[in-house]
């Protein structure tokens, strides 16, 4: 069986091992866009029945992936100026690099054949494939190329949203409230290694410091930072 697989992200690269640790005699090659050394985006988070999948479907490269992990067992909550702390709640984080490193070692180890900086335009030279994925996200080539089919739609929403990487580390994954000059603020956080965590910033439409240059953009995140150090979280961020 000949694979064509369209993105070489995490879904797609992690798609290949399987399939080649299923059947090594299956012909699988992956096409990505980006250098293999690049990445957009800071950490990925897991759920502990998240890894639980990623153990059973594959132990070798779950063993690779774990060795790399940032866990912590609770989750925090910050609201009107409350944290509150929940047990239980088992997450994990990992550099997007790191993993998407550890998959194409893997893939290299069973033989899959990765083309990096390639863009696909059409999926014509997949004809003679026996299977194409598309795993080449949300502008995917191969979607629009078959929307007949997929009958995708998309929905633009009003919220403005932003992901950061920061030096200052977090204990847990935590999810923090904050209103301000009648909108709503909403930080997404955890860390995914010993040095850096990502820090996600979400607001509503009346803020919209994403439509302004980026000096007054980070002059609008100024109250998010001084509400964290209020909140007795760490106050610097970089």
């Amino acid at each position: 069986m000949r694979i064509g697989i369209i993105g070489g992200g995490p879904a797609g690269l992690y798609f290949a091992v399987l399939m080649k640790k299923h059947n090594p005699a299956y012909e699988i090659q992956v096409v990505e866009q980006n250098p293999a050394g690049a990445t957009y985006g800071w950490g990925v988070v897991f759920s502990e029945r998240a890894l639980s999948f990623l153990k059973h479907g594959d132990p070798d490269s779950y063993a690779d992936i774990e060795a790399e992990l940032k866990t912590w067992s609770d989750q925090t909550i910050v609201h009107r100026g409350e944290q509150v702390r929940i047990d239980g709640s088992g997450y994990s984080g990992i550099a997007r690099l790191a993993l998407l490193r550890i998959l194409q070692e893997h893939c290299r180890l069973h033989g899959v054949v990765m083309r990096f900086e390639t863009r696909i335009a059409g999926v014509s030279a997949y004809v003679d494939y026996d299977l194409l994925v598309g795993a080449d996200g949300v502008n995917s080539v191969v979607r629009q190329q078959y929307a007949g089919h997929f009958q995708p739609s998309t929905s633009l929403l009003s919220n403005k949203y932003i992901w950061y990487g920061t030096h200052q580390l977090f204990d847990t994954l935590s999810l923090i409230f904050r209103s301000y000059r009648g909108g709503a603020f909403v930080a997404h956080c955890y860390p995914y290694s010993n040095t850096t965590s990502t820090f996600i910033v979400e607001c509503d439409a009346t803020l919209c410091y994403l439509e302004m240059p980026c000096g007054r953009c980070n002059s609008r995140l100024a109250p998010v930072h001084a509400w964290r150090s209020r909140m007795r979280l760490p106050s610097t961020l970089h």
